[in-house]
């Protein structure tokens, strides 16, 4: 019976120590823009093959803004649009525009790539799974 209790007991310690694992490696939980409104997200270590993300998302390669997070095309209440934060990535590069620009919209970035303020280039084996949490909050 003591090793019966003894073995369980290890194979907890072994669950919880990878458990801890998981959410230590990953991303948690952050936030991103989309309609300039800050959204919580919350990191999954789902596997979402390479190229098969559904949904609009920019990260910044060289913003000099602190304030920069990842902009998303869709969200909570985009009926039909948002497929619940499997992001197809797209890396964002300032190329002639001001790098200290903080962008908060996908009409934003969008408009700054037809002005060649920044390229928007598609990555697809950035792909991952990442839910969006909760009600937007207004920026400021």
């Amino acid at each position: 019976m003591k090793r019966l209790l003894l073995s369980a007991a290890a194979g907890l310690i072994a669950v919880s120590a990878f458990a801890g694992t998981v959410a230590a490696a990953g991303q948690p939980f952050g936030s991103v823009y989309i309609h300039d409104q800050v959204v919580r997200v919350f990191g999954n270590p789902a596997n979402v093959p390479d190229g098969t993300g559904t949904d609009p998302f920019a990260k910044f390669t060289n913003s000099t803004n602190a304030a920069q997070k990842g902009v998303a095309e869709f969200g909570p209440g985009d009926p039909g649009d948002s497929h619940g934060g499997r992001w197809a990535v797209y890396q964002a590069t300032w190329t002639n525009g001001d790098a200290s620009t903080l962008v908060t919209s996908w009409e934003q970035l969008e408009a700054l790539a037809q002005s060649g303020d920044l390229t928007l280039t598609r990555t697809p084996a950035a792909d991952f799974r990442c839910p969006v949490l909760g009600d937007p909050q207004p920026i400021g």
